[in-house]
């Protein structure tokens, strides 16, 4: 037992010996590498040269507008205002304008045989009356004066009449038939008339006036015994024919 006890403390003697000793080797090895670090010379190194950095452009804003027009975040979004003009609307079409067939003045006014266009049927119309989409607001045997869209319209009878039917009558003719015949020679003027024209005596002795005879075609202003033939003319003749005396 004793023996075992001396051996186990050898043994542990002669590894403490070992560790010193290990111990001191390393303390050794780092003091000559710290002699060996502090000894060495540093070696200067020169730094390269400093190269100057590029100024950056100024800034520009344009190069920005996209920035503003190119929204990620509404991509409707866009700087250009766009003013709309305003809309004009055309102006409405005028419809073609009646057609007049005939004009008669009696003492009640005047009326007028018309239609809205041409063929089709017409009616008596008289100032106030509407033909189609014109309301006349005047006429007499030579004018008219039509009102439409608010606007007034003056037009001369003879310019309304309808000549379609003797247009495409005499068209026709010259185009089926064969030529056409001669105009008629035309007939020697009529004799002035004479006391037979005068009437019945239809007046006063203050305002002597007498009867125009039926068949008399004399003009208007015609002078015959010293009474002028007086009336309203009308496309459907004399109205109120009488001789009056010319004074």
């Amino acid at each position: 037992m004793k023996v075992k006890l001396i051996a186990l403390n050898a043994g542990l003697a002669l590894s403490l010996g070992l560790i010193a000793w290990q111990a001191r080797v390393k303390w050794d090895d780092a003091q000559a590498q710290r002699r060996a670090s502090l000894n060495v010379p540093i070696k200067r190194v020169v730094p390269p040269p400093v190269t100057p950095v590029q100024k950056p452009p100024a800034v520009e804003a344009a190069r920005y507008a996209n920035v503003a027009a190119k929204n990620l975040f509404s991509k409707d979004r866009n700087p250009t205002v766009v003013v709309e003009a305003p809309k004009v609307e055309a102006p409405k079409p005028m419809p073609p304008l009646p057609v007049v067939y005939g004009v008669i003045t009696l003492p009640s006014g005047t009326k007028a045989i018309m239609s809205e266009r041409s063929g089709a049927a017409g009616k008596s119309v008289k100032t106030g009356d509407s033909i189609g989409e014109f309301k006349i607001l005047a006429m007499d045997a030579r004018k008219v004066t039509f009102e439409w869209d608010g606007k007034s319209l003056d037009r001369n009878i003879d310019d309304l009449v309808d000549h379609s039917g003797d247009t495409a009558a005499g068209g026709g003719a010259a185009a089926s038939g064969p030529a056409a015949p001669p105009p008629p020679t035309p007939a020697a003027p009529a004799a002035p008339p004479t006391s037979a024209a005068l009437g019945a005596d239809t007046g006063t002795p203050e305002a002597p006036t007498k009867a125009c005879v039926k068949g008399d075609n004399s003009p208007l202003g015609t002078v015959v015994d010293g009474y002028r033939k007086a009336g309203a003319d009308s496309p459907f003749g004399i109205i109120g024919c009488k001789w009056v005396l010319n004074k």
